[in-house]
């Protein structure tokens, strides 16, 4: 999928996007349907699952993400457009995208220069002027090991200098952010890292007022404010979340709808039919698998469907804290016993079988290799080797959203086939990634990971690291070894694009010859807009972009 920095361009192949437009007869992409934006209304989002938290240090899951980019802002943003073009770096309240030759990144790679717009305003009741110390104080935050709970994003920018003693607790501030005036943010690395504009771009950095932060404290989850388009009014928990028309946003003629709610609570299947019936404008959780022939066949709906593929997959983590899964051979024998093509049956072809780390289109991801297969026989070899000739029992976990629980019984059959007896357990989607996160609790279970950036190193590091290898992290498997460790700091500090890329192909061999997860699939986002919506769009990166929907 992408990605324009500064001081190289990175090129990815996109998968083919099918789609239609909104509103539109035309079809073949993901893009916007025509017609003239229209002010007022309100848009209307459905969602199985409620957020974990919309404190932007701490929120890291898919719907988190998608209320807070209504919420926050930060230096940049990414383009509002379908397919490749939405994974283009862009200002927001920067003046304009550091690059070497703009000076905004120093000819070593190690200084990066951000210049803010004037008379940015927080949202009201703060209603202040946004200035370089508003950013320094945000990043510190995420970094602080004060912030309760540990912030999952840590390890994006512990290379900026001063960050680990900051976050060890032997200093009081990170050095390597300076304010030289109000309208200048200066952040200093420990070594070049090409992936650096993305990661500033995440959530994670969107600016946030320390005044605000010390009114709420901890439930500062529960009453985001920042500098987006849209301010949060109420959260009901388990039915909605509200946001309206942001006063202070200093883009106002690009605001279209007065409001926007967050309905949650509603499984795939009656949110569509909620969407039918015009009470619902987008489904966040994709139309359900069995619908989508159905769907795609009806002159009058076929036309609101829209597809495309995501830099996204599907894993089963397997936690090397606890035995059998200590065990390397048990843990191969698990990806040989999966097959993938059934679990892309069961979704109607929502998704596509992977074999390696990284999905289609991401850089490092090796065309046609296929690192496992579907072999019980050479799974039930490998358990003998380990020592289970005969099998043993375990547990396998999921959330109980659809087709989530479907899938995992398959996968529980084809565990049994080899012997291995797994007990399948499902739990809310909120319950589940507080227990998966947990080391030495969940035997084996399914995580998904979601692109923050289209760049390797979104992967490596939150999936298999030590930084993440911690409760609240994303390295459920626990899985992290020193040699692998040292092969992500030298990529990370490599100014080459080809030979960073290669070294983290290198990664991607080595970290499935250690198993820690059995890779499964990675998906097609199918999802439907209801008949008065206009704009609509499906963005790599976002997913979606209500900021900039409209109601015709």
């Amino acid at each position: 999928m992408r990605r324009s920095w500064s001081v190289v361009v990175l090129a990815l192949a996109v998968v083919a996007v099918t789609a239609t437009g909104c509103g539109s007869k035309s079809t073949g992409k993901a893009g916007q349907s025509t017609g003239t934006p229209k002010k007022g209304g309100t848009i209307t989002l459905s969602y199985y699952s409620e957020p974990s938290s919309l404190d932007p240090a701490i929120a890291w899951n898919l719907i988190d993400w998608s209320v807070e980019h209504c919420i926050f802002q930060s230096f940049l943003k990414y383009n509002p457009k379908p397919g490749v073009e939405g994974t283009k770096l862009i200002p927001c309240l920067a003046t304009e995208v550091p690059s070497t030759q703009n000076g905004g990144i120093s000819a070593d790679g190690l200084t990066y220069t951000f210049h803010l717009k004037h008379g940015i305003k927080f949202q009201p009741p703060v209603s202040r002027e946004v200035t370089a110390q508003d950013f320094k104080y945000t990043i510190e935050r995420v970094l602080d090991p004060k912030t309760t709970p540990v912030p999952p994003g840590q390890s994006f920018y512990l290379n900026i200098t001063g960050a680990k003693a900051f976050n060890s607790g032997k200093a009081t501030e990170v050095t390597g952010i300076t304010t030289p005036d109000t309208y200048t943010v200066k952040i200093q690395l420990d070594s070049p890292d090409l992936s650096f504009l993305n990661a500033v771009t995440m959530e994670f950095c969107d600016v946030i007022p320390k005044e605000w932060v010390d009114k709420w404290g901890r439930n500062i989850g529960h009453h985001p404010l920042g500098t987006g388009s849209y301010m949060f009014v109420s959260w009901s928990p388990g039915q909605e979340i509200v946001l309206k028309r942001n006063p202070n946003y200093w883009d106002p003629d690009h605001v279209w709808a007065d409001e926007i709610d967050y309905m949650m609570s509603f499984n795939p299947s009656t949110a569509l039919l909620k969407l039918q019936r015009g009470e619902v404008d987008v489904l966040g959780d994709n139309v359900p698998p069995s619908d989508v022939v159905r769907i795609k066949n009806d002159p009058s709906w076929s036309k609101y469907l829209f597809s495309q593929p995501l830099l996204a997959t599907n894993y089963l983590y397997m936690d090397v804290l606890l035995k059998p899964f200590d065990n390397v051979k048990v843990r191969q024998a698990v990806s040989w016993a999966i097959n993938r093509d059934k679990l892309v049956k069961l979704q109607a072809g929502q998704a596509v079988a992977l074999y390696q780390i990284y999905p289609p289109g991401m850089p490092g991801y090796q065309e046609g290799v296929k690192y496992y297969g579907y072999d019980p026989t050479k799974a039930k070899q490998l358990l003998t080797e380990a020592g289970f000739p005969n099998g043993f029992k375990t547990q396998l976990y999921t959330d109980n959203v659809d087709p989530d629980p479907k899938l995992m019984q398959s996968v529980q059959n084809d565990l049994a086939a080899i012997g291995i007896q797994a007990d399948l357990r499902t739990m809310s989607n909120n319950a589940y990634y507080t227990f998966g996160s947990e080391p030495g609790k969940s035997t084996m279970g399914s995580t998904g990971w979601w692109v923050d950036y289209p760049d390797p190193s979104d992967w490596i590091g939150p999936q298999f690291s030590k930084a993440s290898a911690v409760p609240g992290g994303m390295n459920w498997s626990f899985w992290w070894t020193p040699e692998l460790e040292k092969m992500y700091t030298e990529a990370q500090a490599m100014t080459d694009p080809q030979a960073r890329i290669a070294k983290y192909t290198d990664m991607q061999k080595y970290i499935v010859e250690q198993a820690p997860y059995a890779t499964l699939y990675s998906y097609i986002e199918t999802t439907m807009c209801s008949k008065t919506l206009g704009g609509f769009y499906l963005h790599l990166i976002y997913q979606f972009d209500p900021a900039n929907y409209w109601q015709q």
